[in-house]
């Protein structure tokens, strides 16, 4: 192997071990449906987390528009 290859192994290793960390201190967008409150980590609010909106609630905001 080339060190080029050992390059780009390094950052996709340092890249999804910060993913890790990530998920691992923030949690992730999946949590807010087993918790049934939104915490914010997806967005700015908790009208951004499509768990907690609702079924009926995502699907007339993803249907706007749509003829």
């Amino acid at each position: 192997m080339s060190p080029i290859d050992f390059i780009i192994l390094a950052a996709i290793g340092v890249a999804f071990v910060a993913v890790c960390v990530r998920i691992k201190r923030k949690g992730s967008c999946a949590d807010c449906a087993q918790g049934g409150t939104c915490s914010g980590h997806c967005g700015s609010s908790s009208d951004s987390c499509p768990a907690c909106q609702g079924v009926d609630c995502v699907a007339e905001r993803l249907s706007r528009g749509i003829k």
